[in-house]
């Protein structure tokens, strides 16, 4: 399952983790295989815009500790196991409001068949749920997350989380094991949750020539602010992390040795601008009472993953959960230069507690408790990374100018979860949240002097506002990157260039648009949205505004070039030609490269360096029609942009490759 109707991009997969959905690492982001691991990623259209993203429950019992299987009673548990709250997922569903849209470049469908369930009445654009056995503590979690593609509240998704005393110890399948359960009592004891984050991983490979481990030179923090909006809570304790400096970065050419925000070493551009965190909607005030408890949380406690979460499996790890050790239950970021160590994987947590929960299977009890939360991310945005940046590397402004700026990205995630805090209040009250027209399906087609982008709706009801039914549709827009799909991405070679809008109709009848103002063997990308005319969103803050459709679910992620006509392959052919982007990219020293042809023919395929000259030859004879794969070996090249070429009968195709030693 993917988060994917906003600007957030999140994997949903138990394998990234403990085995439970509930606990999600992202440790192995610098490895050989990081593709896997790479879970959330914000802003989407930015290359490597993913961080550290990991969340822990270390559920926190009090001194009467917790009667296992055995009759043993338990405090702790040892090894890392009442750290990460071990979980098995027992079952997930994802519900969409519209299923996502079906993206054909070149006749090649990049869009998978959606197989989950779609619901028009379905108060988010996607809602995904499922269910985490935590054996140790025999807790069965059932977690619901809510995403929304409306633009004013597409940075962030809401949490919530009921946590009941089953006592399980196994899986329902595991018939053999299923019926053993904790014995009955009651268990007394806080729970805390970090989301935690790292940001960027662009902003590292840039700033220190590599890929870290964990997120080594980012702080955490919090802040208490209100609630600008009015919601479900009257003010939000907000947890945050934002890059700071790390004192083992070379000097810049200005001098300066501070690479807070990670400059890009050649142009200045911040590449670590983002500040995600999360916050508390609500919390039960018992097993009792599920009216919100206001007086949470208990605490917002700091940790470490080297210091606490690995190196600590002693009892006195409750006390840094609590915030009851010599950090205090609220600590503030430590001031800059306070001789303050960096500490691997920075974890903020938000505690929330003390709670009872009483399993009595003779009467039938299993007590439960729900806490809701939003998570988000706030920036400076693209533009101002990029000018602040600049002006810093060349002396304009102060290394104490640039830090300022990069905080000011926690603005923005207040204002992000203040948002959230508005929504959920609504969505409690079951009112209305106004929606965005859904986006169309499209398809790209390259061609000898332009390259066309048809799109269209699967039927009318897609024109009719999500939540009031009255036909809203006011417009389309094609958006175009050039390049390489996502902005930054070395294969621009820094040349700035980033989604634009290149057409616009208020005819709905217009489904096709064909773009001329392109440059032949230049790679281009698409992506199509709708927008409404504003009349049925009649809600503070979105009174008239018109509400445009995510342009990142239906971004095309394979380029199409002018100078190929792919029209011109036979009909009776069963695939087309096709040159698909190398993986790993970039890559070091090796890469594979993969192609199809639709008949038997002579093929060539060369790569050359960017000033035209062949380093290799890597295909020189006629193959049988199908898929083939060839791999590129980089190690006795420099670093660098590279270029692989094919040519097959007609055919001619190019795409960029870069190698990163």
């Amino acid at each position: 399952m993917v988060l994917d109707v906003g600007n957030i991009h999140m994997k949903m997969d138990a394998m990234m983790g403990d085995g439970g959905l509930q606990s999600q690492f992202s440790w192995d982001l610098a490895a050989s295989n990081s593709s896997s691991t790479e879970i959330f990623y914000w802003p989407r259209d930015e290359w490597k815009s993913n961080m550290l993203y990991q969340i822990f429950n270390p559920l926190v019992l009090d001194d009467s500790g917790i009667i296992d299987i055995k009759g043993i009673k338990k405090l702790v548990f040892a090894k890392g196991d009442a750290l990460t709250n071990y979980g098995k997922t027992v079952w997930a569903q994802e519900t969409r409001r519209y299923r996502p849209p079906v993206v054909i470049v070149d006749g090649n469908v990049l869009s998978k068949p959606y197989t989950w369930k779609v619901d028009p009445n379905l108060k988010s654009d996607i809602k995904i749920e499922f269910e985490d056995m935590l054996e140790q503590f025999g807790l069965r979690s059932h977690v619901e997350i809510y995403a929304f593609s409306n633009p004013l509240l597409s940075d962030f998704f809401i949490w919530k989380a009921t946590h009941k005393f089953t006592g399980e110890q196994a899986l329902p399948s595991d018939t053999a094991n299923y019926k053993v359960k904790l014995p009955d009592q009651t268990i007394r004891f806080w729970w805390p949750i970090s989301f935690s984050f790292g940001p960027t991983k662009a902003g590292e490979r840039y700033a220190l020539g590599a890929f870290s481990y964990e997120g080594e030179d980012d702080y955490d923090s919090w802040i208490k602010v209100p609630s600008k909006l009015g919601g479900a809570r009257d003010s939000l304790y907000i947890a945050y992390y934002r890059d700071a400096n790390n004192p083992q970065a070379q000097p810049f050419t200005n001098g300066s040795q501070d690479d807070t925000g990670d400059p890009d070493r050649t142009t200045g551009h911040l590449y670590s601008t983002q500040v995600p965190g999360f916050t508390l909607l609500h919390a039960d005030k018992s097993y009792q009472d599920h009216s919100d408890d206001r007086t949470q949380p208990y605490s917002m406690a700091h940790a470490s993953i080297e210091t606490d979460l690995w190196g600590d499996h002693s009892i006195g790890i409750k006390k840094t959960y609590l915030g009851t050790d010599e950090g205090g239950r609220f600590p503030v970021e430590p001031p800059k230069n306070s001789g303050v160590a960096y500490q691997k994987g920075p974890m903020r947590f938000i505690t929330s507690g003390p709670y009872e929960l009483t399993k009595n299977s003779a009467q039938n009890r299993y007590d439960s408790l729900t806490f809701v939360y939003a998570v988000g991310a706030g920036s400076i945005g693209w533009k101002a990374a990029d000018s602040v940046g600049r002006l810093w590397l060349n002396s304009k402004i102060t290394d104490a100018e640039k830090e300022a700026w990069v905080l000011k990205g926690r603005d923005s995630l207040q204002q992000t979860l203040d948002r959230a805090n508005w929504t959920w209040d609504r969505m409690t009250r079951n009112a209305s949240i106004p929606a965005p027209p859904p986006p169309p399906d499209i398809e790209i087609k390259s061609g000898k002097e332009f390259i066309t982008v048809k799109w269209s709706y699967p039927d009318g009801s897609y024109f009719k506002d999500a939540v009031t039914g009255v036909d809203d549709w006011n417009a389309w827009r094609v958006y175009r990157k050039a390049g390489a799909m996502l902005t930054n991405d070395p294969l621009d070679q820094k040349n700035g260039e980033i989604w634009k809008l290149v057409y616009e109709t208020t005819d709905r009848n217009t489904l096709k648009f064909e773009d001329t103002n392109v440059v032949k063997g230049n790679e281009y990308y698409y992506a199509v949205t709708a927008i409404d005319n504003g009349t049925q969103n009649t809600v503070s803050p979105f009174t008239g505004m018109r509400l445009e459709s995510s342009r990142f679910i239906n971004m095309s992620t394979w380029s199409a070039v002018v100078g190929v006509d792919p029209s011109d392959v036979k009909p009776e052919m069963h695939f087309t030609y096709a040159l698909r982007q190398n993986y790993p990219n970039p890559f070091n020293p090796a890469t594979t490269l993969v192609y199809q042809i639709p008949q038997s023919d002579k093929v060539v395929l060369k790569v050359f360096d960017v000033l035209g000259r062949e380093v290799a030859t890597l295909v020189n004879q006629e193959q049988k029609a199908g898929e083939h794969s060839v791999r590129f070996d980089g190690s006795a090249l420099p670093s660098g942009i590279y270029i692989y070429s094919i040519q097959a009968g007609q055919f001619r195709y190019s795409r960029k490759l870069m190698l990163l030693k």
